[in-house]
C-alpha cells in the first residue's frame, strides 16, 4: 500500500512563559491586573489565543502605566524544568502579543526545510548517530541439525554538531510615550521572518551539502562518518563508500524529461546495503527537489500522463504511473544552483538536530537596562540546530554539467 506523502509542519516558536485560559474584554485588563492578578496571565493568554495583536493596542502609554507595577505570579521554562517567578504584568502581556506575532510572521514565510529531514532533539553539543547495518555470512539453506549461524553487525557513526543562533528586540519608553505601535509591529514581523529565513538557509545548504561536496570541499560538511569529514555527493564509483556503486552524482543530467528523471533512479537502485545487496528505496516516498527555475519543467514532467515523442507509452513518472515522487521547491535552491537537482528518501538520510528549539524569552526593563538605555522590555528569540546526514545511500544529486555548485554568502 502506498504511503501518503503528506506536509510537515515547521517548528513553532516557545514561548517561556506558561500561560493559558479563556477570552477577556481589552477594557477589563487594568482592573483584573490589579485586582485579579492571579488569572490575569491565564485570561491575557486567551485574548492571544482568540486573535488580539499588537496592533489592536491604541494607547500604549496608559497600557505601560496601567500594568508595569503589577506583580503577577507565572511559570517560567528553566533548563528543561518549570518553576515560578514574579514578572510586571506589561511584559507578561507585551511578550505575549510579541510571540505570537512572530509566530504569525514565521509562519508566513513558505518553508520546505522540515519536510527534508526528521527533526531530533538533543541537548548534547556533539551527537553521534550509529547507522547500525546488518551482515551476514551469506548461506542461504541451514541443514537439519546444523547450528543456525548468528549474524554480525557493521557501526557506520554519524556525527552531528551545533549552530547556535539568535535575535532580540527592545521596546523603549520612546516608543511607549509616542505610542509607536507600528514601529513594534515591525520589527516583531522582522523578527520571525528573520529566525524562519536563518533556519530555511541552513537546512537547504546541508541538504544540498554545498561546501562538503563543492569542487574544493571545505566545512560545513553534511557528513561526518566515523569522525571524519567527507563529501556526500560524488561521481566517482564506490564513493563515498562501497556501498554506493554507481557514486552519488549524476552529471551531465539536466531535468528535460522522463530519461533525466530515470538516469537519476537508476543510481538510487543500485544502493546497497552492508551485505552488498540492493537497497528497495520507494520512489513513492522519494521527493523530487528542484530550484525555483526547474520548478515548471519538474511539474510538467510529473503532470504528464504519456511520454513525451513517444506513441501510447504511459509515463511512469506521471499521473498513471508508477513513479510519484513529491515535487518541493523553493526560490532559495536558486540561491544555492539554478541547474542542481535532487531526488531521494530525504528525511531517511537527513537529521535536523535541535540543541535548542526555537525559544523566545521576555524580560522586564526595570533593571539595569531601563536605567542605561531607557527599555522597558526585552524579547529575545534564540534557536540551536544543525543537519546532518545519517546515511549516503538514499538521496541522489544531478549536475546539468560535471561542475559542483559554489557555496556564495550561504550559511
Amino acid at each position: 500500500m502506498a504511503v501518503e506523502n503528506k506536509p510537515k509542519p515547521k517548528p513553532r516558536i516557545v514561548p517561556d512563559v506558561l500561560i493559558s485560559g479563556p477570552r477577556l474584554d481589552m477594557d477589563a485588563l487594568r482592573t483584573m491586573a490589579r485586582n485579579e492578578p492571579a488569572a490575569f496571565a491565564a485570561k491575557v493568554q486567551g485574548l492571544i489565543d482568540g486573535g488580539m495583536r499588537w496592533s489592536d493596542v491604541r494607547d500604549l502609554k496608559h497600557l505601560y502605566r496601567s500594568l508595569r507595577d503589577v506583580e503577577i505570579e507565572v511559570l517560567v521554562n528553566d533548563a528543561g524544568d518549570q518553576r515560578a517567578v514574579m514578572a510586571s504584568a506589561f511584559p507578561l502581556l507585551s511578550g505575549g502579543l510579541t510571540v505570537a506575532g512572530l509566530n504569525d510572521a514565521y509562519d508566513a514565510i513558505p518553508t520546505i526545510g522540515q519536510e527534508l529531514v526528521s527533526e531530533l532533539e538533543d541537548p548534547k553539543v556533539s551527537t553521534t548517530l550509529a547507522a547500525v547495518h546488518t551482515l551476514d555470512v551469506g548461506k542461504d539453506r541451514v541443514n537439519e541439525s546444523e547450528d543456525f549461524p548468528e549474524i554480525g553487525a557493521s557501526e557506520e557513526k554519524y556525527t552531528i554538531g551545533q549552530k547556535r543562533n539568535g535575535r532580540r528586540l527592545s521596546i523603549t519608553m520612546e516608543a511607549i510615550e509616542e505610542n509607536d505601535v507600528p514601529g513594534i509591529s515591525e520589527k516583531v514581523n522582522a523578527l520571525g521572518e528573520i529566525a524562519s529565513d536563518f533556519v530555511e538557509e541552513q537546512t537547504l545548504s546541508r541538504v544540498c551539502d554545498l561546501h562538503g561536496s563543492a569542487s574544493s570541499p571545505a566545512e560545513p560538511y553534511v557528513m561526518h562518518r566515523n569522525s571524519a569529514a567527507a563529501s556526500l555527493y560524488s561521481s566517482t564509483a564506490n564513493t563515498p563508500s562501497a556501498r554506493t556503486p554507481s557514486g552519488t552524482r549524476v552529471t551531465n543530467n539536466a531535468l528535460a524529461d522522463v530519461t533525466n528523471l530515470d538516469a537519476a533512479r537508476t543510481v538510487l537502485a543500485a544502493m546497497k546495503n552492508e551485505r552488498g545487496k540492493r537497497i528497495a528505496i520507494p520512489i513513492s516516498r522519494c521527493k523530487l527537489l528542484v530550484p525555483d527555475v526547474l520548478a515548471g519543467t519538474a511539474g510538467q514532467i510529473l503532470r504528464s500522463e504519456m511520454v513525451s515523442g513517444v506513441v501510447n507509452e504511459v509515463s511512469a513518472w506521471g499521473p498513471r504511473g508508477d513513479y510519484r515522487p513529491r515535487l518541493l521547491s523553493s526560490p532559495k535552491m536558486d540561491d544555492l544552483s539554478t541547474s542542481a537537482w535532487y531526488l531521494g528518501w530525504f528525511e531517511k538520510q537527513f537529521v535536523r538536530k535541535w540543541k535548542l528549539r526555537m525559544e523566545y524569552m521576555t524580560l522586564t526593563g526595570d533593571t539595569e537596562s531601563k536605567l542605561r538605555s531607557r527599555i522597558a522590555a526585552q524579547f529575545r528569540v534564540a534557536w540551536n540546530c544543525e543537519i546532518g546526514a545519517r546515511d549516503h545511500v538514499y538521496v541522489v544529486q544531478c549536475l546539468s554539467g560535471t561542475t559542483a555548485p559554489t557555496a556564495t554568502n550561504v550559511p
